[in-house]
């Protein structure tokens, strides 16, 4: 199963459950589950000047190991390897569990990660799939960021950075956002992706009109978000042979400061999945604010390219 987040692409096997994640781009962490072991990624940033040996940051790790889990932490062999075309560091461990942890610098994204995977008994099976693990995982990319998750996959520039994010049982919701500040504007770009779960139960009398079901069970809680929310047209299309709803709205409104003035657009894509049995909502917005006495206006072109790339690489199912 592929998994792509915060820069990360890496498949794992089919019974690993996506379990815990934090963080950002930066600086963060990943978990992975399954009955008899785990699997977890952990990053942050480094200043390549001041950056350490890889083996004493492991051995930094390995301390607070012991420490947190209040047994003796063997190290049993060391070794180097590869992982995306970086050298690391491997250690086999033996603590309570067969533990091996993977730590290397990506001197592209400007990250230190670790790879540390934990098993109650160590044999083949488990080395093909850590193998397998780094084998496929990638920590840098010169395009799109992949993200892959909950059965869904979309790419989205690598300046977006994931902000908010909520996952339970029937809705999952994630925020990214882009800014760009100068001396006399402030431009904004965001993507809100959100899908409801076990829609034909959930939402039985609305899921197959969705024009019902945005009034009646979504329209409200975009309000909350964008404030100044208004769609002045809408049209159906075909995506991936779904039906698909877009709306589209401008809207002008005034700051705090009562000296500045925003303009914003807005794209909403609505449609029901059978496969998975989901509604998807995709939102995207583009929005700049700049004193009264400059002109605001928006790249269309770049706006309507975004939309039209983010769309392509979608994949609800």
């Amino acid at each position: 199963m592929e998994y792509g987040w915060n820069g990360f692409l890496l498949e794992v096997p089919e019974e690993m459950r996506f379990t815990r994640e934090g963080g950002n781009a930066e600086k963060g962490n990943l978990r992975f589950e399954a009955e008899d072991f785990f699997f977890e990624m952990k990053w942050e940033p480094f200043t390549p000047k001041k950056a350490r040996s890889i083996a004493e940051v492991a051995e930094d790790f390995i301390k607070q190991m012991k420490k947190s889990k209040k047994r003796a932490v063997n190290v049993l062999r060391k070794d180097t390897t590869q992982v995306f075309k970086h050298k690391a560091f491997c250690l086999s461990l033996k603590s309570a569990l067969d533990e091996r942890l993977y730590m290397w610098y990506c001197d592209e994204s400007k990250r230190v990660v670790t790879c540390h995977f934990a098993f109650k008994s160590f044999d083949e099976a488990c080395k093909k799939m850590m193998t397998h693990a780094i084998e496929t995982l990638k920590c840098h990319t010169e395009k799109s960021y992949v993200w892959s998750l909950l059965n869904f996959r979309f790419e989205i520039p690598p300046s977006f950075l994931l902000t908010d994010r909520k996952i339970t049982i029937g809705r999952a919701s994630f925020l990214f956002v882009e800014r760009k500040a100068s001396p006399f504007a402030e431009k904004s770009r965001e993507i809100l992706v959100e899908y409801f779960s076990m829609a034909n139960l959930l939402f039985e009398d609305t899921y197959r009109d969705l024009r019902k079901w945005f009034e009646k069970n979504y329209m409200k809680d975009l309000k909350k978000r964008y404030r100044q929310l208004g769609f002045q047209s809408e049209q159906s299309r075909k995506f991936k042979r779904h039906d698909m709803v877009i709306k589209q709205g401008k809207s002008l409104s005034s700051l705090s400061s009562l000296t500045a003035r925003k303009t914003s657009m807005r794209t909403n894509a609505t449609w029901y999945c059978s496969r998975t049995n989901r509604i998807y909502s995709l939102t995207i917005s583009s929005t700049i604010a700049r004193p009264l006495i400059f002109k605001r206006s928006l790249d269309l072109e770049a706006y309507k390219n975004l939309i039209e790339e983010f769309f392509s690489s979608f994949m609800c199912h």
